[in-house]
């Protein structure tokens, strides 16, 4: 198992999928290909997760607790070098993913090839922006959006009137 300091996420067209860049502490680069089924499912165990970690208010408000709760997080949302892998980077495609609880968030254990694994740890806003960009990917690659709750869709379009966001 290899902890992950630091990811990208880009859409590669004559693949038709999305590549996972990932770094680890000692500067190694390592490529995961995930498609469109295993994202859907990624997406379909994250969401519910998110939105129970975020807590509820009053009934009915749930829409507008998410769609702030994902405001919050992309205000956070900084700048930083994508990574870069090389000739020489390992690559492979998920086979499986497992999600467990951590201290502030997440933690993700991707299992792609012979028995090899990177783990990533998350707090709740990066998992709302790497969703939020895994999302951008979807509409670039255009692929079936009905998986995507409505607050990274159209994260005001299920506000009441008069509710800022």
């Amino acid at each position: 198992m290899v902890p992950v300091d630091k990811f990208s996420l880009v859409y590669d067209a004559a693949e038709d999928r999305l590549a996972w860049d990932n770094q680890d502490r000692k500067g190694v680069t390592t490529r995961l290909w995930l498609t469109q089924r295993f994202c859907k499912g990624f997406v379909q165990a994250l969401a519910p997760m998110l939105e129970k970690a975020a807590g509820g208010g009053p009934p009915g408000s749930e829409a507008v607790v998410q769609s702030w709760e994902q405001a919050a997080a992309m205000t956070g949302f900084g700048k930083t070098a994508p990574v870069r892998p090389d000739a020489t980077t390992p690559a492979g495609l998920v086979r499986a993913a497992h999600i467990q609880p951590s201290t502030n968030g997440l933690k993700v254990t991707f299992e792609f090839g012979v028995e090899d694994s990177r783990v990533i740890e998350l707090a709740f806003p990066a998992i709302r922006q790497m969703l939020a960009v895994m999302h951008r990917l979807y509409v670039a690659a255009g692929w079936p959006l009905e998986v995507w709750p409505v607050w990274i869709r159209a994260p005001a379009a299920d506000l009441p009137p008069g509710t800022v966001n």
